[in-house]
């Protein structure tokens, strides 16, 4: 979920996420005609616990990002791979690449989980790659796995 920062708050937007009950019924999701896909009502019911918050707030000029921020001080608690917390860190950038870091830390601090030299990098597919799935020439070639995932491309360092 997307939405302005309470004004109390010194950042421009907060960004929320959540966790779905069924994550097999999201599989695919973009691939499927929209009638096979679940409706409004039901993403809605989908939705359970809160995950994690991060608030953004525009770059200072001459930065190459749009928005960054990251979770508060402390991060959330999460149990996931042995971890007690989680933190996460956020840039958008006028390139329109997403660069994120999430890690997970144990009770005593160490690191159990995430990168450690950097944030995994979201880039745009290059147009090209729309214009060659879509074109009625190729539906007969099979498409990369990178195309049918997502418009992003990862870079894990």
């Amino acid at each position: 979920m997307v939405k302005p920062c309470p004004k109390e708050m010194k950042c421009d937007v907060e960004l929320s996420s959540y966790a779905i009950r069924d994550v097999e019924e999201y599989k695919n999701f973009c691939d499927r005609q929209k009638d096979q896909r679940p409706q409004p009502e039901e993403v809605i019911a989908d939705i359970a616990e809160h995950l994690t918050t991060i608030h953004l707030s525009r770059c200072e000029r001459g930065k190459r990002c749009l928005y960054e921020g990251s979770t508060p001080l402390g991060g959330f608690p999460n149990s996931w791979g042995g971890a007690a917390y989680c933190t996460s860190d956020l840039s958008i950038h006028k390139n329109g690449e997403t660069h994120i870091w999430d890690k997970g830390f144990d009770d005593n601090g160490s690191q159990v989980w995430g990168t450690k030299a950097g944030p995994y990098e979201f880039k745009p597919a290059p147009k090209s790659n729309y214009d060659d799935m879509f074109s009625p020439l190729n539906f007969s070639a099979p498409l990369s796995l990178e195309k049918m995932e997502s418009s992003y491309a990862i870079d894990d360092q």
